[in-house]
């Protein structure tokens, strides 16, 4: 397994691979984990969402099959890292954890025919929803774009298989979501490859490929954990 991390020293931002305690830089020095500044590993011009991609979520939702994936956008200044805490909004009530793989592009592209060449690597996402806003509004951008929604995880593992990886979250130790990426209805290249028939992918940007069904509250005080088991796990905990 390769893990790509992204991180600050002296001043200068910088990917590099992740070994067992230290960071080999694109500048091919070595350095040591505990000295450098870690960064979230993307910083996306654009957060894509995939709405409803596992039928139960979908059933669950009552939400009627559509020939195509449903696609919204998340505001990118809305990324956190593991570890950071996701702040609750005062202008939301429900606010609810939706545990993702999440698709990182690594070669920019438009009208993609091989999305598997414009991959970097995958990451566990965080795709935090305030559900009584995204219920008022026929967009519901804004209900997944305040401060602190998207938790990512510390680095993009590039060697895992998208089409069966499996995925839980589990809020204060209780699991929540279960699931595996093979009950996708839409995979995570044809994920790919419909949001670039809308809009050109940079290098960078993050598709957040659906949530499973078992979505739920979260409140003051609560610790969300999100693991895809061969990918990563991130862990946050909620503040009002």
């Amino acid at each position: 397994m390769t893990r790509i991390i992204r991180f600050e020293s002296y001043r200068k931002v910088q990917f590099g691979r992740l070994e067992k305690d230290y960071i080999v830089g694109e500048d091919r020095i070595k350095y040591i984990i505990g000295e450098v500044n870690i960064l979230p590993p993307v910083s996306p011009s654009k957060i894509i969402c995939i709405g409803f991609n596992y039928a139960k979520h979908r059933d669950d939702a009552k939400k009627i099959a559509t020939k195509t994936p449903t696609l919204t956008l998340k505001s990118p200044n809305s990324i956190i890292m593991d570890g950071a805490t996701i702040e609750l909004p005062p202008d939301s009530k429900h606010v609810e954890h939706e545990a993702e793989l999440g698709v990182v592009v690594g070669k920019a592209g438009y009208n993609i025919e091989n999305p598997a060449e414009h991959i970097a690597g995958y990451l566990p996402v965080n795709d935090v929803t305030a559900r009584d806003i995204e219920m008022e509004m026929v967009q519901w951008s804004a209900s997944k774009s305040f401060p602190t929604f998207c938790p990512v995880g510390g680095f993009i593992e590039t060697d895992a298989d998208p089409k069966n990886l499996n995925i839980e979250c589990r809020v204060n130790g209780k699991l929540r979501q279960q699931a595996n990426t093979s009950e996708m209805i839409y995979d995570a290249f044809e994920c790919v490859r419909f949001a670039s028939s809308f809009m050109k992918l940079e290098v960078g940007d993050l598709i957040c490929t659906g949530t499973p069904a078992g979505v739920g509250k979260l409140k003051n005080g609560d610790v969300v954990e999100v693991n895809i088991f061969g990918v990563g796990s991130l862990k946050n905990q909620v503040k009002k």
